[in-house]
């Protein structure tokens, strides 16, 4: 397993969520583990039926005796594209909130998905997206590089040229971009502006599974090297095996 002093300029992070407790509880597990925790929030405020418990003093004394940093999985709720100006009202005042709250941990970066809305045209939600963004970079200024938004099952150059124009950065799922079909050598073209890197394995259609592909392992490990990444490689996965053999199979690498 990959020890916590590294041997690489990146950091290697794992998500809040490979045991079934909450995220505290996960933290104190992977804390030795790995450089970086994902604290993952599946749903925004108003809509989470079961709250989690976040004590952010006790999630940096971790990060000051581990030597630990965090990202942050943004709810994937969040409609900034939506018809309803309220909903889209709702996504960023949800972001702007989540920022301000977790701003003591110095996040590396919050991830964001720009979910379709299959009801509207792509013309209307792009103008939508492009509304939402714009106002949300102005009431972010300078932090707004700390937004990295994701690919997810549509082709990213729908939403690169947005992304781009209001100063976000890029958050690269290369398990999306597997599980989607999507061009792997285009994604990793994103490189040098991604500012944070999620990887885990795809097995019969399913992602966020273990990884198994050493060969590849060893390609991401080459280009991040050749590309001086010095971000954060989440293994998004969600139980605690399916972790360690990943981590076993990337020390190898």
């Amino acid at each position: 397993m990959m020890p916590n002093n590294r041997r690489r300029l990146w950091r290697l992070g794992a998500t809040s969520c490979v045991l079934p407790a909450d995220i505290m509880a996960n933290v104190r597990v992977l804390a030795p583990m790995v450089d970086d925790v994902q604290l993952l929030f599946f749903e925004s405020a108003a809509q989470s039926r079961l709250p989690q418990p976040l004590d952010v003093q006790a999630l940096r004394g971790l990060a000051e005796e581990h030597d630990l940093s965090y990202t942050v999985h943004l709810p994937t709720d969040l409609a900034l594209g939506a018809g309803s100006r309220v909903a889209r009202q709702e996504g960023i005042g949800e972001i702007l909130r989540l920022m301000g709250q977790l701003a003591p941990l110095a996040p590396q970066s919050f991830d964001l998905h720009l979910v379709q809305q299959p009801h509207l045209p792509d013309a209307v939600w792009l103008a939508n997206l492009g509304a939402s963004l714009r106002e949300l970079s102005g009431a972010l200024g300078e932090e707004k590089r700390l937004v990295a938004v994701e690919n997810i099952e549509y082709p990213y150059g729908l939403v690169a040229p947005l992304v781009a124009e209001y100063g976000f950065g890029v958050c690269l799922d290369l398990g999306h971009l597997v599980r989607y079909g999507h061009d792997l050598e285009e994604g990793l073209g994103l490189l040098p502006r991604v500012r944070h890197l999620h990887y885990h394995g795809v097995q019969n259609g399913r992602d966020h599974q273990a990884l198994t592909d050493a060969k590849q392992a060893r390609m991401l490990v080459r280009r991040l090297a050749e590309a001086g990444y010095d971000g954060v490689v989440t293994l998004e996965m969600y139980s605690l095996e399916n972790l360690k053999a990943s981590l076993a199979l990337l020390d190898e690498a």
